[in-house]
């Protein structure tokens, strides 16, 4: 027998290992893929089709769609009022969780503009701005600074109160931005617009994390992406087109599409214009599934890695070189994010360490009550019935 459940536990840590690689292997695969993709499509060396906020306002058209129809056949990603979103720190999950009324609908006019649009305009301002970035800087320059996004998550983390300060905190922010700083004293083609669309992107996605864990956190209506997405992308589509169009221009614009669809043709440029979108919704879902499958630790450990794979594709598929100090700085980074990594799982730990001996203790004082609960139950039986034996006895024995 112990021979059988030592073969079947083996059997089911492979099989779920074997999942678990898959759905890694399958989210660096769209994540790169985005990666280069966008790459070539905007950059003044490849494709050059120079309209990054067009482009992507289209991309949300689609991962609408896509979240539209995942909600239509998948019933059980619809929200209900009874469902919560899984914090990514649970020591601040109770005091953020707003207090949830099943008579009240999950989606308002007030809460969709003092909540939802504020996290879509960050995100696509995060999207928008990173893949503009991308006509004036290489793959893996843009790949090198967006490791950087933890550090505006800390900053606007310590701002709204979301992390305590330490001096740990402040030792990670220090050797992160020791690290970005190498990294662009280490670019050779160094491009000051790119450089500043691109940090302006990470000043984004980290103002837009700390909306996200203020505003949206462990609410049903966002309890999973893909109702993430439903109820965002449209925000993010308006967001991008309305600055697609004074940035980026309408003639140009269309003259930039009737170029595209004289030289691929028609059917190759629309699926040229959305097939991103595609991808994106894809890397979004088998990130959800890895998610639910292991951790949020988990998930940040390999997005290191993720980083790396990305920088290796870039010099593989555009020729980007790597002098010595970017290289210096990309390692001072991971090293720093790996660090706050830990961090978080020591906090973590020590949470759940806490929750388990006041889990204990609530059992002890169960069964302590259980069995003084018993022992009173039996004394008063006990009076009970020598009630009535006694005066029995008492009786028998008059004369």
């Amino acid at each position: 027998i112990l021979r059988l459940e030592a073969k079947l536990t083996r059997a089911a840590l492979l099989r779920t290992t074997l999942i678990n690689a898959i759905l890694v292997a399958l989210w660096y695969g769209f994540s790169i893929s985005i990666s280069v993709y966008n790459t070539w499509m905007f950059s003044d060396k490849q494709l050059n089709f120079h309209f990054p906020l067009f482009t992507t306002s289209l991309h949300m058209v689609v991962q609408f769609s896509l979240a539209s129809l995942a909600l239509l056949i998948f019933p059980r990603f619809r929200p209900t009022a009874s469902q919560a979103y899984t914090p990514l720190d649970e020591s601040t999950a109770d005091s953020l969780k707003p207090p949830q009324d099943s008579s009240k609908p999950l989606m308002t006019k007030t809460f969709y503009l003092t909540r939802i649009a504020p996290c879509g305009i960050a995100t696509a301002l995060d999207i928008g701005l990173g893949n503009f970035s991308l006509r004036f800087i290489t793959l893996t320059f843009f790949t090198m600074c967006k490791s950087s996004v933890l550090l505006f998550v800390l900053f606007f983390a310590l701002l709204f109160r979301l992390e305590s300060p330490s001096w740990r905190l402040g030792l990670i922010i220090t050797v992160m931005t020791g690290g970005v700083v190498m990294m662009v004293a280490g670019e050779t083609a160094f491009s000051a617009p790119g450089f500043a669309l691109v940090m302006s992107a990470c000043f984004c996605s980290g103002f837009r994390w700390s909306l996200t864990q203020i505003l949206l956190l462990r609410n049903p209506a966002t309890s999973n992406p893909f109702s993430t997405l439903f109820f965002l992308t449209p925000v993010m589509f308006l967001a991008l087109f309305v600055l697609a169009i004074p940035i980026e221009g309408l003639a140009a614009l269309g003259a930039g599409l009737a170029g595209l669809s004289e030289t691929k043709g028609l059917p190759l440029s629309v699926a040229i214009m959305l097939f991103p979108g595609f991808l994106a919704f894809l890397m979004v879902s088998a990130e959800f599934a890895l998610l639910k499958r292991t951790s949020v630790v988990t998930l940040s450990v390999c997005g290191i890695f993720k980083e790396v794979l990305t920088i290796s594709t870039a010099g593989k598929v555009f020729g980007d070189t790597m002098s010595p100090i970017k290289i210096s700085g990309l390692i001072v980074t991971i090293l720093a994010i790996a660090a706050y990594n830990w961090l978080k799982y020591d906090k973590l730990r020590a949470v759940a360490k806490q929750e388990a001996e006041v889990r204990a203790i609530g059992l002890l004082d169960e069964a302590e009550a259980g069995v003084t609960k018993l022992y009173r139950s039996l004394s008063t039986k006990r009076r009970y019935i020598r009630g009535i034996l006694e005066p029995t006895v008492w009786i028998t024995a008059v004369p």
